[in-house]
């Protein structure tokens, strides 16, 4: 590799920050959701640690399933906001519930776009009339009503995401110095799935230099980006209102890529001669930026360097840019933080 010269371009990802000591998995997110919503609500789990809730969140959730049909409606005369909000979050975990992931928390993005409405829509009996038959129109109508505040649930979860990656004290950690060093003799661009200005504070990189491509807490509450790359919901009820809901919540919680961002920035880039991966996980939710990198002119021909953390994670990564078309003599592992 070729020092002094513009030429690399780092992917950062969350094992970066995680490295500097932060605590920025969703794991540690939903610690944060249970400390600010669920332990004074829920008085059976009022003392858990961080690793007690993890190993019960499961329960918890499959306990506050039932709440997914009884959000306070906002527009109670008199009702506490704080109340109104709980009931937002603790409604929006019920129906995280149903998601279909092995592993809720670690995989807080993919679950968000495999919510289980086929399963949700059953939860809720039937209406049935005054001769015990199924009546279409009311069994329609609790189903709208009951789902009518799930959007704002969703909204309201994505502003705790903000709220919590706001309390990230980046002034508490300090630079690695192997990495400082590596920077100064690999000078580059930054290609940032994190949230955070660990990059510009404690690195000193200019902030031209950067690309926050999910979004960066400093720049107001409505830049972050979270959420899951799924398609469109298959699921239908036959109960149009709730459809049409669920359709809603399904889109709120949809992440967009930013690939128009990512093809400006490329091309304020010199070209790059090494793609350098840190603490990124190559998700399949990112692959649409792995593609844009792959075609885009100023990084097309790039060589691709992987961080060692752990052999099996470099593997496994060096065989997903292998399945994208990429050379396996162009890829190197290497230890750099």
């Amino acid at each position: 590799m070729q020092g002094g010269e513009l030429n690399n371009l780092y992917i950062i990802g969350n094992g970066f920050d995680r490295a500097h000591g932060f605590p920025t998995s969703y794991t540690d997110f939903a610690y944060f959701i249970y400390k600010e919503y669920i332990a004074d609500t829920q008085p059976e789990y009022k003392f858990l640690e961080r690793e007690e809730f993890l190993e019960e969140s499961e329960n918890i959730l499959r306990t506050l399933q039932d709440d997914i049909w009884d959000f306070p409606p906002s527009e109670v005369e008199g009702a506490q906001p704080r109340s109104y909000e709980e009931g937002l979050i603790l409604g929006f975990l019920g129906i995280l519930g149903y998601a279909r992931t092995a592993d809720l928390w670690s995989e807080l993005e993919t679950a968000l776009g495999n919510i289980d409405y086929k399963s949700i829509r059953h939860a809720i009996d039937d209406v049935v009339d005054s001769d015990g038959d199924f009546d279409m129109g009311k069994t329609g109508f609790a189903l709208e009503d009951g789902s009518q505040e799930w959007t704002n649930a969703a909204c309201k979860f994505k502003s705790t995401f903000r709220d919590w990656i706001n309390t990230v004290e980046i002034e508490k950690s300090k630079k690695i110095e192997s990495f400082y060093n590596y920077l100064k003799e690999h000078r580059g661009y930054f290609l940032n799935f994190n949230y955070t200005e660990t990059l510009q504070k404690l690195y000193c990189i200019q902030d031209r230099d950067v690309l926050h491509i999910h979004g960066f807490r400093g720049d107001g509450e409505n830049s972050i980006i979270v959420g899951h790359n799924s398609g469109e919901i298959k699921y239908e009820s036959s109960m149009l209102g709730y459809d049409d809901n669920i359709r809603s919540l399904h889109a709120t919680l949809k992440k967009n890529p930013q690939l128009d961002s990512l093809k400006k920035f490329l091309n304020t880039c010199e070209d790059i001669t090494n793609i350098i991966c840190i603490g990124f996980s190559f998700g399949d939710s990112d692959d649409e930026y792995i593609r844009a990198l792959i075609n885009h002119p100023k990084t097309s021909h790039a060589a691709w360097v992987l961080n060692e953390y752990k052999k099996s994670e470099v593997d496994k990564q060096s065989r997903k840019l292998q399945g994208f078309g990429i050379d396996s003599s162009k890829i190197t592992p290497e230890k750099i933080l």
